[in-house]
């Protein structure tokens, strides 16, 4: 005899429910962190539109390289990679957006940080020696990171065909 899992219902919320949500629950005495999966691709490779899980706290004090989750203009949220700070002025950018799309807004829209991401069920914290040279080489291969899309957009379309 097999169990039947439980079913599931899915709800389908708008980025600024959904992340009013998240600052709300971040805020929650007693509450560590925040997982969600996340939709979208600009962050490609390192996260992928829903397979991917990230797990978010409080902001901490804004560093270059960090992953946050920001509101970037009104009711319009991203998750990106710190690339510049200047005073209290901050640009981000997607991993795998083009080098000319970039974020800019103040440190105090930041709604959280990213401390680590969940892949096909394995847990990689964003302070691993792995996650950290990974990105290192990432930001190394900005002139070749158009190429370097597309080649992988097409193995993942060839892996799921």
């Amino acid at each position: 005899m097999s169990k039947k899992k439980p079913a599931i219902d899915t709800v389908k919320v708008d980025n600024h429910t959904f992340v009013t949500q998240i600052a709300q629950m971040l805020r929650q005495e007693g509450r560590k962190s925040v997982t969600f999966t996340v939709r979208g691709y600009s962050m490609r490779p390192f996260i992928e539109n829903g397979r991917d899980k990230v797990e978010i706290t409080l902001p901490q004090e804004p560093r270059i390289g960090q992953v946050v989750l920001a509101e970037i203009a009104p009711r319009t949220y991203a998750l990106h990679r710190i690339i510049k700070i200047e005073g209290d002025t901050v640009t981000m950018q997607g991993d795998g957006n083009y080098l000319s799309q970039t974020e800019t807004f103040t440190a105090d829209k930041i709604i959280g940080t990213v401390v680590s991401i969940t892949r096909k069920g394995k847990r990689v914290s964003v302070e691993s020696k792995k996650w950290k040279t990974y990105s290192f080489l990432w930001d190394k291969l900005k002139p070749v990171r158009r190429i370097l899309l597309a080649i992988h957009r097409r193995v993942i379309k060839f892996i799921n065909i």
